[in-house]
């Protein structure tokens, strides 16, 4: 299993990195971690950086200006995005590729991956569903229109897991609409849960279905499935990883008086 889905290059051991940098931090100097903390809230505007390129579309071989990833770093995984296990460059709309000569949309990651037999019937798709005129626009007309053509390309499991997450998360002003989504993911968590055999993604279903559960108000499953993950026996870069899933676990109990869960706040 490919896992996270798509994730960025070195996961899980930047951040496990990054999280031991983090609690020597902590135990040196408080106001050291202050500061700390005031890079980290001022990474999104100045760390991740994109080159421009051009790539062509499968569907009516035109050539389109794209971004593409060209540095970031652990930081990411500090991000508003980790609640819902989201990470950069999928939460930037440079990511998501867009031709509206013919329609097409997908994540940078995915844009040339297509089999014959389902390019053709997706041209045929777009043909009859896309309508130049009223083109998708925002982020979330755009995400709304990847969704329906992705839904006509056919994808796994395992990328749905990952979208309605993300979705999830980009709705997240919408309290009705993400957990809508969320409610589509849980399956998925759960499928995972039940034939997965590896620590790391057993950890992230875990630490998912207890906080999206929280979010519903179920809160005798959030709390079993919080208690599994904190019971879960993991060695070596996994315990990094499981103690980063913990700590926002309880960051998303225990939000400041005047800081609202992430899920609930505006980026």
């Amino acid at each position: 299993m490919k896992w996270p889905h798509c994730a960025p290059a070195g996961w899980p051991g930047r951040l496990v990195a990054d999280v031991r940098r983090r609690r020597i931090l902590m135990r040196r100097h408080t106001g050291l971690m202050a500061m700390a903390a005031l890079v980290v809230a001022s990474a999104p505007v100045i760390a991740t950086t994109w080159a421009p390129d051009k790539v062509q579309d499968p569907v009516n071989k035109d050539r389109i200006d794209v971004q593409q990833p060209a540095s970031s770093g652990s930081y990411i995984y500090q991000w508003p995005g980790k609640s819902d296990q989201v990470f950069w460059p999928f939460t930037d709309g440079a990511w998501l590729w867009f031709n509206p000569g013919s329609g097409y949309i997908a994540f940078g990651n995915d844009f040339k991956e297509i089999d014959p037999p389902r390019l053709e019937a997706l041209r045929v798709w777009l043909k009859a569903n896309y309508d130049r005129a009223n083109a998708p626009r925002t982020r979330l007309e755009l995400l709304l229109w990847a969704e329906r053509v992705y839904s006509a390309r056919g994808m796994s499991n395992d990328f749905w897991c990952h979208f309605y997450r993300l979705m999830a998360f980009e709705t997240r002003s919408d309290e009705a609409v993400s957990l809508a989504y969320i409610r589509k993911a849980i399956p998925l968590l759960a499928d995972r849960l039940n034939s997965e055999s590896e620590a790391g993604p057993t950890m992230e279903a875990l630490y998912l279905l207890g906080e999206y559960n929280r979010r519903l108000g179920n809160a005798a499953d959030a709390d079993r499935y919080l208690a599994q993950l904190t019971s879960f026996e993991a060695s070596g870069e996994m315990s990094g990883f499981k103690a980063y899933l913990l700590e926002i676990a309880w960051e998303q109990r225990n939000p400041p008086a005047d800081n609202p869960p992430e899920q609930t706040r505006e980026q």
